[in-house]
């Protein structure tokens, strides 16, 4: 990480967040970092089709245009150097209000384009809380940018302050939407904005420009327009847990969940163990 932030920086990045639900932090990760970790994940993305490692917890996805990797956090010791930095997990904490902040796990998207030089597929608006099997309002997600994002290449899109105005927990995008599971079906926010009743908030990223995103705000990115229109964009997004979180899972049982068994977490309590390391403890340092 390269940016440090003074205390009165910290102290407009959380109104802002807290306003918002959601705050770009420029340059805080230096390029040549981003660019490292980059040519890491170009590596792992080559093994998509290779028999997993046994032990190994990274698994893919794929659509049109586009992959993820999960959980690259436990393999390899260079991402896991990264993440469970300090000085990263100490500005997340300062933002969000925690005392206490746990890493959770890594989400990689590289978005391509099409083959044939088409738009790929993008991501429907939703918010992530839904999906969580921990709950809380201290559950931010770091998005950061290894390649630039901007409107041609799939840059993140927010609806403003849709974490203060979300009724319930919406359907994830990929759920039957008949499902009597209890959940909301997601509103047509485009249509919203469209009318005026919504507005988006976004921002154009550089290598190492870094977005916090709160658990309940609403968030899509439109497909890659093509490698004719600006190239591909890769980002890595983080899961944090903060004071406030406990294991709630919202469906039986949870999907895509490492670390339950060994860790010994039971329904209501907090995470703890080597699944879930503690990067920043304010309780056990002098108060500021």
């Amino acid at each position: 990480m390269s940016t440090r932030y003074s205390d009165a920086e910290i102290e407009a990045f959380a109104a802002f967040y807290n306003e918002h639900g959601v705050l770009r932090l420029p340059g805080l990760i230096d390029r040549a970092k981003a660019a490292e970790i980059l040519a890491i994940v170009d590596e792992v993305a080559t093994k998509a089709d290779e028999p997993a490692a046994e032990g190994s917890t990274i698994s893919y996805g794929r659509g049109e245009g586009r992959m993820t990797i999960r959980q690259m956090w436990r393999d390899i010791p260079e991402i896991n150097a990264f993440l469970l930095d300090g000085d990263l997990g100490s500005v997340i904490a300062r933002i969000v209000g925690a005392r206490q902040l746990r890493f959770w796990f890594d989400l990689t998207f590289l978005h391509n384009g099409q083959p044939d030089g088409t738009e790929g597929e993008g991501t429907a608006w939703h918010h992530d809380i839904a999906a969580f099997s921990f709950q809380g309002m201290q559950i931010p997600s770091l998005w950061m940018a290894l390649t630039s994002a901007t409107l041609d290449n799939s840059r993140l899109e927010f609806i403003d302050g849709s974490h203060r105005t979300v009724p319930g927990y919406y359907r994830a995008p990929t759920s039957n939407p008949n499902l009597d599971d209890g959940f909301l079906t997601c509103p047509d926010f485009d249509a919203l904005v469209a009318e005026g009743r919504e507005r988006i908030i976004t921002w154009d990223c550089d290598p190492g420009d870094a977005i916090l995103i709160h658990p309940f705000t609403i968030h899509g990115a439109r497909g890659n327009a093509g490698t004719a229109s600006g190239g591909r964009r890769v980002a890595i997004t983080t899961r944090w847990l903060g004071d406030d979180v406990r294991w709630l899972p919202l469906r039986n049982p949870p999907s895509r969940m490492h670390g339950v068994k060994e860790s010994g977490i039971t329904i209501g309590s907090r995470p703890k163990g080597d699944w879930f390391p503690l990067v920043h403890d304010e309780t056990a340092q002098p108060a500021r």
